[in-house]
């Protein structure tokens, strides 16, 4: 009889955070099926590394996850913070998470280290660079480009060919319309509209969005 074939050993994943963004990758990275060998997670702050983030993903020391063989997802919501840390682990060592309730378009490109939340939408043609985040709800219209280490929150809608620089926050409920450009490091406020493009960093909330900060 032929020799029954080699079971595949899946990677190790390590999750870096421990915070509530940080449950929100855990949890969808236990539903992406046959992916994972084990998960762990860690973070900086050594009280906030005992027990474990979500039931069967233990937190372990600093010093332990950076020996391990892993690959790596960064779960913290602050975007400058996720950009220093993705760069500490090194960028060739990320994975996207893509939660399996959220549509993607099979059209659409996804960089290393990006989190697709449930419910959220990914149209066709769409762009989501590395280490962004898509949270539960949103929607990145076709043709869209989210920049690097930015965060799409909750219900936030990014309108068609829209361009959204690298760590913009787009707040809960927010609306770009479409084909607008926002420079880095914008903050939209929840709720906001974005009637026009924001060529200068800051805070822009309001209903059309004006600069506040």
């Amino acid at each position: 009889m032929p020799d029954p074939a080699p079971s595949v050993r899946l990677p190790t994943l390590l999750l870096f955070g421990a915070g509530g963004h940080a449950r929100v990758a855990a949890d969808a990275a236990m539903l992406m099926p046959a992916t994972w060998g084990r998960m762990l997670a860690s973070d900086r702050d050594p009280a906030r590394c005992t027990g474990e983030l979500l039931p069967g993903v233990p937190l372990v020391a600093l010093q332990v996850a950076r020996g391990l063989d892993a690959r790596v997802h960064v779960g913290i919501g602050d975007n400058a913070a996720r950009e220093r840390e993705a760069e500490f682990w090194g960028m060739d060592r990320l994975v996207s998470l893509l939660h399996p309730q959220a549509s993607v378009s099979r059209h659409a490109v996804l960089q290393a280290g990006c989190l697709i939340a449930a419910q959220a939408v990914i149209g066709p043609g769409a762009r989501v660079c590395a280490g962004a985040i898509v949270n539960h709800g949103a929607v990145v219209d076709h043709d869209v480009q989210v920049g690097a280490f930015a965060h799409v929150a909750p219900n936030a809608t990014l309108g068609g060919a829209a361009r959204i620089g690298q760590r913009v926050l787009v707040g809960a409920g927010a609306v770009v319309l479409p084909g607008l450009t926002l420079a880095d490091d914008v903050v939209i406020g929840a709720g906001a509209v974005v009637c026009a493009s924001l060529d200068a960093s800051g805070v822009y909330a309001g209903v059309p969005a004006r600069r506040v900060k």
